[in-house]
């Protein structure tokens, strides 16, 4: 799955419950831009980011830059936003997990506006959306099914997962039916 939605000088948030998609799809992301050669740089408030993990989803790893911030969302909100000021990345994400920091709308324009100007994507993934008209994109993950191995009676591992997508604002991203989020009845599949 080709992740090209995610733009450059914008905001794209990703929310959703736990395991409904939003850190597989956050993983896509950084694998698409690191694949391509590009920086990219992860501000994870919660210490949940799992780099094996990443790195088995093709997320190269010298391309990432690895913010851990140990629980404290000031201080993440802080680094994202001082990320989001630098030249040289090519996506800034945020992963604030189950609870996401309060952003008020000035420090949400304010972060989309550094965005525009250093020509870099950030991504919010967490729980629930923070920057309201700040963000030109919101996708909201949703789980619609679990694939597990081994006989009817006693499935023995899971095998993946399918997820839904909803868009809960678009603000102007120009999409090609090829990387626009799947806003229908078929869900994606994720795979481990």
């Amino acid at each position: 799955m080709r992740t090209s939605w995610v733009r450059a000088g914008a905001i794209t948030e990703i929310v959703g419950e736990l395991s409904s998609g939003r850190t597989s799809l956050m993983a896509a992301c950084l694998r698409d831009v690191t694949a391509a050669g590009g920086m990219a740089a992860l501000v994870d408030a919660d210490g949940a980011f799992d780099p094996t993990s990443a790195a088995r989803a093709g997320v190269v790893l010298s391309r990432l830059l690895w913010v851990r911030c140990g629980g404290r969302r000031n201080a993440a909100l802080a680094a994202t936003d001082l990320l989001a000021r630098c030249p040289g990345f090519a996506l800034v994400v945020l992963d604030s997990g189950e609870t996401p920091p309060r952003v008020s709308l000035g420090a949400a324009f304010r972060l989309r506006q550094a965005a525009r100007r250093a020509a870099v994507a950030v991504l919010l993934v967490g729980r629930r959306r923070v920057t309201g008209a700040g963000a030109t994109l919101a996708v909201h993950t949703q789980r619609a099914a679990l694939a597990w191995a081994g006989s009817r009676r006693v499935p023995t591992r899971l095998v993946g997962m399918s997820t839904r997508l909803h868009v809960l604002r678009n603000q102007g991203a120009p999409w090609t039916s090829s990387s626009a989020p799947s806003t229908d009845d078929e869900p994606l599949w994720w795979s481990a």
